[in-house]
């Protein structure tokens, strides 16, 4: 059986406080057990019986409420008049009384119109109390007032447990919605072919890795280009084509470091952006990337495809943009292209082959 008290931290201190602060004590137990015996153990079905004449009444509740469940629902009521205020300070009926709550939610009864109900049922065990009782030193007063308190109790707790559903069920959407635009904002910054970024999310980077302190950080950029792609279109097709890109995008995740970027810039083009990066760690990583696709063999229908790669770099400062810093990586790939292809040439027309 859940533990209803435990999952809404309804624990032994925080019951006793809220009994002190409703006035309920072991004193109230005479007036309850009078209150059962004289009046609502003998009337509890015609209490029943005139609370759903009054729900039915009213549209609010009766598009609620089952007319082929009626009599189960009357017979359920009906067994909670009679545990009314029993053993109001035992765990097992602070336990019933939030899954109460529980109930509600789950069929749709809102807080309001909860506690309108509640109002009625209390109103119409009032009405049963005889004129002027009095009996063992217990007035008819008394008899009310356990019924204000506990119907407090009661609702305190229903709602207590509607409330806590309610919020879980908002952060759940929450969640739903957060992973959702997570998805969403995955799905708009990343290649559907390579795996890799966007271009617009690639400059996005550059944008804010400018924004930096650059002589502290450093900022560098590779501009990469798949060698005589075209031919492995031709030869293979498109779909062949795909491959290799797909395969480079990957191998070109795999060689960057967690906090560098990687996009496709457009076709077989990529860049790179190398924050926190010196000119030295970049011009290794560039030449890492070159040999790792020299030694990589794309399979594609039984064939083997071989590829090389040329890249530019272009190394920021104070005075870099993101259009200068494209145009400078951009000439560097011209110029590996022109040395001869599967090179990395930086900015500056300083060539390097490993």
């Amino acid at each position: 059986m859940p533990d209803f008290c435990k999952r809404f931290s309804m624990n032994t201190e925080r019951r006793a406080a809220l009994l002190r602060l409703l006035k309920l004590s072991a004193d109230d137990y005479k007036i309850g057990n009078l209150l059962h015996s004289r009046v609502l153990d003998a009337q509890a079905d015609r209490i029943i019986d005139s609370f759903y004449e009054y729900l039915l009444k009213h549209v609010e509740y009766s598009v609620l409420i089952s007319k082929k469940k009626l009599p189960q629902l009357k017979e359920t009521q009906s067994a909670y008049l009679r545990s009314f205020g029993v053993g109001f300070n035992k765990s097992d009926y602070f336990e019933h009384r939030l899954m109460i709550g529980l109930a509600h939610k789950k069929v749709g009864l809102n807080l309001g119109l909860y506690q309108c109900a509640y109002r009625e049922l209390q109103q119409l065990m009032l009405n049963e109390i005889p004129d002027g009782f009095m009996q063992d030193g217990v007035s008819g007063r008394d008899l009310c007032g356990f019924i204000h308190k506990v119907t407090a109790l009661d609702m305190t707790l229903a709602i207590e447990a509607y409330h806590h559903a309610h919020v879980r069920e908002i952060e759940e959407e929450l969640d739903e919605a957060y992973s959702d635009s997570v998805v969403l904002r995955n799905k708009m910054s990343t290649d559907s072919l390579t795996g890799v970024h966007t271009k617009d999310f690639g400059i996005a980077i550059l944008e804010k890795c400018l924004a930096q302190d650059r002589d502290e950080n450093g900022l560098c950029v590779i501009m990469a280009d798949i060698d005589f792609f075209k031919a492995v279109n031709d030869t293979f097709g498109h779909l062949g084509g795909d491959e290799v890109l797909r395969e480079i995008g990957k191998l070109l995740k795999s060689a960057i470091r967690d906090f560098d970027t990687v996009c496709r810039f457009g076709g077989e083009e990529f860049m790179i952006v190398l924050c926190k990066t010196t000119p030295e760690i970049a011009l290794k990583v560039a030449n890492r990337i070159r040999q790792l696709v020299v030694e990589k063999t794309v399979q594609y229908k039984g064939a083997d495809i071989k590829i090389t790669i040329s890249q530019g770099l272009a190394v920021a400062n104070k005075e870099s943009t993101v259009t200068q810093l494209l145009s400078d990586s951009d000439k560097a790939l011209y110029e590996a292209k022109e040395q001869g292809r599967d090179c990395v040439i930086m900015s500056e027309a300083h060539v390097t082959r490993s």
